[in-house]
C-alpha cells in the first residue's frame, strides 16, 4: 500500500460533533462524508520546545478515502495528514 504524508499536514475543513469526532471533511473543495473512525490517539509531545499537541483519526470515507486527518488542539485547525492509495 502506498501513502501520501504531509509532515505538517495539509489544511482542510471538518465538520465534527460535540466530541470532536469527523463527521464529515472537504479536502481540495470535494466534501467527504465519513463512513468510520478506525483509530483515534492524542499526542501532546515537545511542551518544553514548542508544544505538539493534537488529535489524530485515521478513517474511511463514503467517497472511498482512507486518510489520517488531526486536530491541533491549540489552535482548533484541521489537517490532512496522510492519504492512503
Amino acid at each position: 500500500m502506498m501513502t501520501h504524508f504531509w509532515p505538517e499536514g495539509q489544511p482542510v475543513d471538518v465538520e465534527a460533533d460535540g466530541l470532536w469526532t469527523p463527521l464529515h471533511i472537504t479536502w481540495d473543495g470535494e466534501r467527504h462524508p465519513v463512513q468510520a473512525i478506525l483509530d483515534r490517539w492524542r499526542v501532546d509531545e515537545d511542551w518544553w520546545r514548542g508544544r505538539v499537541w493534537r488529535e489524530y483519526f485515521r478513517l474511511i470515507t463514503r467517497t472511498g478515502l482512507l486518510v489520517e486527518v488531526f486536530h491541533d488542539l491549540a489552535a482548533g485547525d484541521w489537517y490532512v495528514q496522510r492519504v492512503y492509495d
